[in-house]
């Protein structure tokens, strides 16, 4: 251990003196995470005129979504749906789309991050009335939906799941990170960092036959709460089209807290039929089973922010890594060493791990963030 530790420790002492300072205020968080190496799309969603540019009407035509100046994470405002009583079209609200910038092939991976917010109306529709799956973003390539390169996250029952191939879902079997395609016994309807369940893990697994609300610690499932912004992020590693080669990581962060993994999937496929790229992002509020006789009671709202696609990790909102690795209160040697294997690939880190050690906020830590873990660790700084 002191082998390990050392080089690194006097190599600390005569390191760079300064360290990017952490951002102090939601604009400055997501600036820097705009400003990211690999970024190739980043929307606030902050003025009337980005919104209207990309806008999509509902099913009958009218204008559903606008600028929220009040309710945001960050900058001037948000994108903002609404989803009306009594409306009984699958297409409810529209859809905001744009390209972002970049063509993802078979060998890329996209990272996707974005806000999510619903109301206590929406929740009570979703669940006693719309009787449908809700579309919140899809991530496809230039043609449309549904045509090959296509990956959709939505609501099913109150759960974040996700799907390919207009409606192949990502389930597994317990013990594996493998897409199954059975529906007899157990299953596993989202998947955390490890399979391990509470108080020992970390992240959601959400077992079929066993679905209740998990507070991130290895069991449960992660249910979209109401009245709360909630992070997602995904990772999507493209294998190759027509192929199971792909694999997906995927992620929450409930009002800026430390990433919670809900998906984390091996063996994905992607039809190889129209589109063998991704470049275009929607944010939407599609219901694909939205029948007559179950529109909702009452009017109910979505809101979209900080939308950033790239081809690099992207860091958590409110990154403000601490150092504490083994979260033992104390960052020492310990936290030191296993900053060093993270950062040389020797283990992956976990979404706690992650939190606590990616002290400049860039997604991933990396032997930047092991210098500052050293020299805190040596008492050289506080942070």
């Amino acid at each position: 251990m002191a082998a390990s530790f050392l080089p690194i420790a006097l190599a600390t002492v005569i390191a760079v003196a300064s360290y990017p300072a952490q951002a102090t205020t939601p604009e400055a968080d997501f600036a820097a995470r705009c400003a990211a190496p690999g970024v190739v799309l980043c929307k606030g969603l902050d003025t009337a005129s980005d919104i209207a540019a990309n806008i999509q009407p509902a099913g009958d035509g009218t204008i559903q979504g606008s600028l929220d100046t009040t309710t945001k994470t960050s900058g001037a405002g948000s994108l903002r749906f609404t989803l009306r009583a009594g409306v009984t079209d699958t297409n409810i609200g529209g859809a905001w789309e744009v390209g972002m910038n970049h063509n993802f092939v078979s060998g890329e991976t996209m990272y996707v991050q974005f806000a999510l917010r619903i109301d206590a109306n929406y929740l009570s529709n979703a669940i006693n009335h719309w009787n449908s799956s809700i579309k919140y973003i899809n991530l496809h390539g230039p043609s449309s939906t549904c045509q090959g390169a296509e990956w959709t996250t939505i609501w099913e029952d109150q759960r974040l799941v996700m799907y390919t191939n207009c409606g192949d879902g990502i389930n597994t079997l317990p013990g594996s990170t493998t897409v199954y395609t059975g529906t007899s016994g157990d299953i596993l309807l989202q998947q955390a960092n490890s399979f391990l369940e509470s108080p020992s893990g970390d992240g959601y697994n959400c077992h079929y036959q066993n679905q209740f609300s998990g507070t991130g610690d290895g069991s449960g499932c992660f249910w979209v709460p109401a009245d709360t912004w909630v992070t997602v992020y995904e990772i999507i590693h493209l294998g190759t089209f027509g192929g199971n080669t792909s694999t997906v990581d995927a992620f929450v962060s409930i009002n800026g807290g430390p990433y919670k993994q809900f998906h984390r999937v091996t063996g994905v496929e992607f039809a190889n039929t129209v589109d063998n790229f991704f470049s275009r992002a929607r944010l939407e509020t599609y219901m694909t089973e939205l029948t007559t006789g179950h529109g909702g009671t009452v009017d109910a709202h979505c809101w979209y922010d900080e939308l950033i696609v790239s081809t690099e990790p992207i860091a958590v909102p409110g990154a403000t890594g601490d150092g504490d690795l083994n979260a033992d209160g104390t960052v020492d040697v310990l936290d030191v060493l296993l900053a060093e294997q993270i950062s040389l690939s020797s283990i992956p880190p976990s979404a706690t791990q992650l939190a606590h050690g990616d002290i400049n906020g860039d997604g991933v830590i990396n032997v930047a963030d092991v210098l500052m873990i050293q020299r805190k660790a040596l008492g050289l700084v506080n942070f």
